[in-house]
């Protein structure tokens, strides 16, 4: 698959890089050779004979082939989601080591949650370069590939990023006729359709259209499904020899049980006789229990987007990239926290610590870029300029019981070991009017230039600044509405790299980069203490490694070992309290560290073995706290295993049977710093595995297998409960492509 843009090959020219972009940008009337550019094209085929081992970023910001960056990046393609059965963006990202996942707590909701290298980046997913909003599960139904960037972001992709960014590549018409149709079924009495359909228009323009019907329960839970429908579709069109426009669509609806887990055995506090042996753990109970009520939780999701993205050749070497987007993310849902309710006398959970949510997330954006590449004497750069505006709004209702919740009231509660999702629900619960609102406004300007000094060396730098502003109105159903808080940070984040060559198919590098995290990072601030008043905190990563391209560039082999920061950390303000201060404040005087090495191998093997494999290890530490935080000093950072790796591999028996298997492997992690809420995840191991048979040229049979021992373990982590991973699951699909 290759990206739209193509670039434009190099030509000499005698003026600096910079003045050169800024030139071309204003062109006046100068007679310059164009070049034709051309939709990309895709066989029409069910066979996957794409290669794990994927060349180039999908964002333009990063100039050089993945081999020559200074920087960790694990790209997924599509061959391997479908070799894998993969269909949500969590369940591709088992796949990455470094990568863990945590459960929604609170009044936060449900969804994509994780963390990178010891850092949380729910905030740093992003849908073709631009940072996606809200916290739902997105689906892979759309995507061409997932690509993780490890490490301090904030000079690619705007605030956030402490751990890394994930951006997730649409898919694009291709110049050519082609469609796919599949069907999955499973042993969850579950289906997956899909159809994705590619129609040329004309000789230079296309329209794809991808369709989405999906149900089923989810493997190894009581009660908890998922169901959605979706429409993507993509319109690409040369409009002139220099120019080309693609319109990306998208509208989904979900209707899900949403699912909080089980709770922990907290180690704040002394519980009944029988869970003695199990604080700071799981209770000893099955993994499939269900402890919300299917007649009051439930979660329905909407979502939709539309983006414009306007590409213009200004010159041989130099072209101009404009993309807008507008999308919007509406979210109900009642979801059951469970919680002991007293298990210091009582095995009993209640029902009473419902959570409920009314929200939308909207977004508009613009980003401009001038992309090129030149020659200045001896040496070459390419050059990425641009700025970014964007204005996020976020909006929630009051959703309450207009008829009394019985469950809440009474309250009700169900047995640790045989909860009861079925008790009778009379109450009812309905919008009452609106609670918050937040806006907040980016506006990003940005460079970077990689510097080709010669064969063996190159230099990075990149320079990002922000100013981020935000305004919250957290009471409109208050006493007083108007009442609002409102932070502006402005702030310089960089990336630095250095690539040595020894040889053409191998690099030794040196990156280092930055990343800024403010206290309004989700648009709402914290109003206990002084948190609006804080500067952002702040990440600094250094990373040395060396990638190497095998068996006549077929693999890419990496190793890497790094260093990520928090040189500011959140922590408590020790003189809290003196004076009639506020007994919440925080200082910015804590330290977090995670140092780490990580292995990778991708790509075909022989002509038959493709293998993809990762390793990372992580050691991380509280480095300095203060105040009620100093007993963290010394603790491993939440959701951050020492050891994790993953393998998939697949085998090309004949030109019609393929077998694939993989395993992943988790160490233990904790869920949090704080002593008296501090619960251990236990190590866990899963195998895949996949068969497929290729009936006839078009038709083709797959067989998956997950968690194939059928382990028990725990999946994503949360402040007072954890989300079981999967079950054993079993399925078959069918494509057909004409």
């Amino acid at each position: 698959m290759r990206n739209l843009t193509c670039m434009p090959t190099n030509i000499g020219v005698k003026r600096s890089a910079i003045t050169l972009a800024i030139a071309a940008a204003f062109p006046l009337g100068t007679a310059v050779a164009q070049e034709t550019q051309q939709l990309p094209t895709a066989k029409a085929t069910v066979q996957t004979e794409d290669s794990y081992k994927v060349d180039n970023s999908t964002s333009v910001k990063y100039t050089q082939p993945l081999l020559d960056t200074a920087k960790t990046i694990t790209v997924i393609p599509e061959s391997m989601m479908k070799d894998r059965n993969v269909d949500s963006l969590q369940d591709a990202l088992r796949g990455v080591p470094g990568i863990s996942l945590a459960a929604g707590e609170g009044g936060a909701p449900p969804g994509d949650s994780m963390s990178i290298r010891g850092f949380s980046t729910n905030n740093s997913i992003l849908v073709d370069g631009v940072r996606d909003i809200a916290g739902y599960s997105r689906d892979t139904y759309n995507l061409e590939s997932i690509e993780v960037a490890k490490g301090p972001s904030s000079a690619v992709a705007g605030r956030g990023s402490a751990g890394g960014t994930i951006n997730l590549q649409s898919k694009t018409a291709k110049l050519e006729d082609f469609t796919d149709v599949s069907l999955r079924v499973g042993t969850e009495g579950d289906y997956r359709a899909r159809l994705d359909t590619n129609i040329m228009i004309s000789d230079d323009t296309a329209l794809r259209v991808n369709l989405l019907a999906d149900d089923g329960d989810v493997a190894g839970r009581d009660q908890v499904f998922n169901s959605k429908q979706a429409i993507a579709g993509s319109l690409v069109t040369n409009l002139t020899t220099t120019s080309r426009l693609t319109v990306n669509t998208e509208y989904q609806k979900q209707d899900n049980m949403p699912d909080y887990g089980i709770p922990w055995v907290s180690n704040g506090s002394t519980p009944v006789a029988e869970l003695v042996d199990f604080v700071g753990s799981a209770p000893p109970v099955d993994f499939s229990n269900f402890y919300g009520n299917v007649h009051r939780d439930f979660e329905e999701i909407t979502a939709k987007s539309l983006t414009a993205k306007y590409e213009y050749d200004l010159s041989s070497d130099t072209t101009l990239r404009a993309l807008a987007r507008t999308g919007s993310i509406q979210r109900l849902n009642i979801v059951t926290a469970p919680r002991f309710i007293d298990n210091s006398t009582t095995t009993d959970v209640r029902l009473s610590d419902e959570k409920t949510r009314d929200t939308k997330d909207s977004l508009t954006v613009f980003q401009f870029d001038v992309i090129g590449s030149y020659q200045l004497g001896k040496t070459t750069h390419d050059l990425v300029t641009g700025a970014e505006f964007a204005n996020e709004k976020f909006e929630r209702w009051n959703y309450t019981a207009v008829v009394a919740d019985n469950l809440n009231d009474t309250p009700e509660l169900v047995d640790l070991y045989n909860p009861d999702s079925f008790v009778e629900f009379t109450g009812e619960y309905a919008r009452t009017g609106k609670s918050q609102e937040a806006t907040g406004d980016t506006t990003g300007i940005y460079i970077f230039d990689t510097v080709t000094l010669n064969s063996q060396w190159e230099l990075t730098a990149g320079l990002r600044y922000d100013i981020f502003e935000t305004e919250y109105f957290n009471d409109l159903d208050g006493d007083d509405p108007t009442v609002k808080l409102e932070t502006t940070d402005k702030e310089f984040t960089w990336n630095i790299g250095a690539v040595y060559k020894p040889a053409t198919n191998g690099s030794i590098y040196f990156g280092a980069g930055t990343s800024f995290t403010p206290a309004a990072e989700d648009l709402t601030v914290s109003t206990n203490g002084n948190a609006a008043d804080l500067d952002p905190e702040k990440n600094v990563s250094y990373e040395v490694g060396t990638k190497w391209e095998l068996l006549d560039g077929n693999v890419l082999a990496s190793a890497a070992v790094f260093r990520n920061e928090k040189t500011n950390a959140l922590t408590d303000d020790p003189f809290d309290g003196v004076d009639g201060d506020d007994t919440r404040a925080d200082t910015l005087n804590g330290e977090q560290k995670v140092d780490g090495l990580e292995l990778g191998l991708a790509g075909q093997v022989t002509d038959e073995l493709q293998i993809s494999a990762a390793y990372t290890f992580q050691k991380s530490e509280v480095v300095n706290a203060e105040g009620a935080d100093a007993t963290q000093m010394g603790l491993e950072l939440p959701r951050t295993p020492e050891h994790s790796f993953s393998i998939w591999g697949s085998y090309e028996v004949s030109e019609s049977i393929e077998f694939g298997l993989g395993a992943q492997y988790m160490g233990e992690r904790y869920n949090s710093t704080s002593l008296t809420g501090r619960e251990l995840a236990e190590d866990y191991l899963i195998f895949d595995m996949m068969v497929s048979y290729q009936i006839t040229d078009k038709l083709r049979a797959q067989l998956n297998g997950s968690n194939l021992t059928d382990e028990e373990y725990i999946d994503k982590l949360g402040g007072g409960h954890f989300l079981p991973g999967e079950g054993r699951y079993i399925s078959v699909t069918a494509t057909y492509s004409f």
